[in-house]
């Protein structure tokens, strides 16, 4: 087996880790150069980089994410003075990211459903987070996780300015189509879905059709407004912990003003 299983490449970038009592991110990030190092049961979270964006409907740069946040980290703590909460005691393993075929779209969606497999099977009780990419991505790793756990019912918890309830006869596995492809495909039922965030022009007609056929729960960034966006998360958690046993959390960064995604 290679590093640290067949689907990953090394991170394209790290810092060198510098001890402090105060430590940046950067410092509290760990990760590893020898398989024989790793102790995955001291692990608690676990962080994959998916640097795709070739499925992207639309130009994208979503694959330079990955770098882009591992270069950002020296420039955050891991402490949260709104919540005087300090994440320090957390053991964090940056894992690298899924290896991506240059021109073949379906084989990288291959690799990032097998990277979110092994995940289960080698250290089952991390927290993954994910950094990607473009939100194709999300499909592959839900389905990843419920090869690896058939049992459990799956819901999606999804901040977003799009339903990405298109037709994959039109458009494929792209970063348009992942929810309706978990709902087409019996991993996720569309009940089980939350969308907070939609907002303005960018959806049609017949995609909210779709979500209301299929029972799409969604809140309109309006609406998220005006009851309050924390109600509104308590209203879906509570919801979803009626009916599933695990939450998919999915952050499309364009749910936020347009003036900044």
């Amino acid at each position: 087996m290679t590093y640290p299983y067949p689907q990953l490449n090394r991170p394209s970038f790290h810092w060198e880790r510098q001890r402090s009592t105060e430590p940046k991110v950067s410092d509290w990030i760990e990760t590893f150069e020898v398989q024989d190092e790793i102790d995955f049961q001291a692990v608690d979270v676990t962080v994959l980089g998916v640097p795709l964006s070739r499925s992207s409907i639309s130009a994208s740069g979503a694959s330079e994410t990955p770098l882009a946040m591992r270069q950002l980290w020296k420039s955050f703590n891991p402490y949260h003075i709104e919540y005087d909460t300090d994440l320090t005691s957390l053991s964090v393993l940056d894992l690298g990211d899924v290896e991506q075929h240059v021109t073949d779209i379906s084989l990288s969606h291959q690799y990032i459903k097998e990277a979110m497999i092994s995940m289960r099977k080698y250290h089952p009780h991390t927290l993954p987070i994910m950094l990607g990419g473009d939100h194709s991505i999300t499909a592959m790793l839900v389905k990843g996780w419920k090869e690896s756990h058939p049992e459990q019912r799956i819901g999606i918890l999804q901040f977003d300015t799009h339903f990405d309830l298109r037709s994959l006869e039109d458009n494929g596995p792209s970063n348009g189509t992942p929810i309706r492809n978990l709902i087409e495909s019996g991993t996720v039922e569309g009940k089980n879905v939350w969308n907070i965030g939609l907002h303005g022009f960018y959806n049609s007609k017949s995609l909210k059709e779709y979500a209301d056929t299929h029972k799409v729960n969604y809140v309109t960034l309006l609406q998220a407004r005006k009851t309050g966006i924390s109600c509104i998360v308590e209203r879906a958690l509570d919801d979803l912990a009626k009916k599933v046993d695990v939450i998919y959390l999915t952050v499309d960064m364009d749910v936020l003003d347009v003036a900044y995604a």
